[in-house]
Order: structure tokens, then sequence, then C-alpha cells
């Protein structure tokens, strides 16, 4: 028992390895708090695709309640392309810009 504990060689390794893993461990630390103080708040993709798809259910809406065509095209500013030949809804916010091509 007492060459146990009088074994020096295996301090130093052992000493070296736990600095090693606490030093590992404060910049894991480190990094997780300082990428979460900063987030990017001017990038919101999702909230523009939702209210694009939320603007199509309204377009199903009012012609389903019989508004004319031409009503819902000025209401919800409906564009037509007319290369592509087809109708769209163009949503900015910021630097996003989202076209939703609207089925026929």
């Amino acid at each position: 028992m007492k060459n146990i504990l009088k074994n020096k060689r295996g301090d130093i390794s052992i000493t070296i390895l736990v600095m090693g893993i606490l030093a590992i461990c404060i910049v894991a630390i480190l990094s997780f708090s300082i990428s979460s103080k900063s987030p990017k708040s001017d990038f919101t993709p999702s909230g523009i695709i939702e209210e694009a798809l939320i603007i199509k259910e309204k377009i199903n809406l009012y012609s389903s309640l019989g508004f004319d065509e031409s009503e819902i095209i000025q209401i919800f500013d409906i564009k037509y392309d007319e290369k592509l030949k087809i109708k769209y809804v163009l949503l900015e916010n910021n630097s996003v810009r989202v076209r939703y091509n609207l089925p026929e």
C-alpha cells in the first residue's frame, strides 16, 4: 500500500491529463456563452416563408368566398411574370426577398 502512494511517475502524466481536460471544458463553455450572446436577428427566412404560405391560404379563402380575381390581385399585390406565365407574390424583409409562385 505504501508503494502505491509513493509512486511519483504517474503523477505528472495524470496532472497533465486533468489540466488538459479542464482546459477543453473551459474553452467549450466560453465558446457556447459567447455564441449565445450574439444571435443574428436580421436573418429570418422562416418567418417570410410562413407569411407567404399565409397569403396563399388567404387567397384561397377569398376566392372561396366569391371575390373576383381582379379584387384578389389588388388586395394582395399579386404580380404576373410574362416570361414564365405565372402569378407570384413578392415579400421582402431586410436583405431577404421571397418570390412565392402561386399555383393556377
